[in-house]
């Protein structure tokens, strides 16, 4: 029986091969997190020093 592979050579290459353009998106994506970690953080302590100043202002105790 003929091996039919036997033509076959190994190109030392993984199977597959990331392209640069999808390197770049996954790249962008790991910095994404914290950019909405800054801004989560802003929005809660913004509203939190609003929420103490109008309680404040309107004689609460806190």
């Amino acid at each position: 029986m003929k091996d039919i592979y036997r033509k076959n050579r190994r190109s030392n290459q993984p199977m597959a091969i990331r392209s640069a353009e999808a390197v770049e998106f996954t790249e962008a994506l790991n910095y994404f997190w914290m950019d909405r970690l800054i801004t989560s953080l802003y929005i809660v302590l913004s509203v939190s020093l609003t929420v103490i100043s109008l309680a404040l202002m309107l004689g609460i105790t806190i």
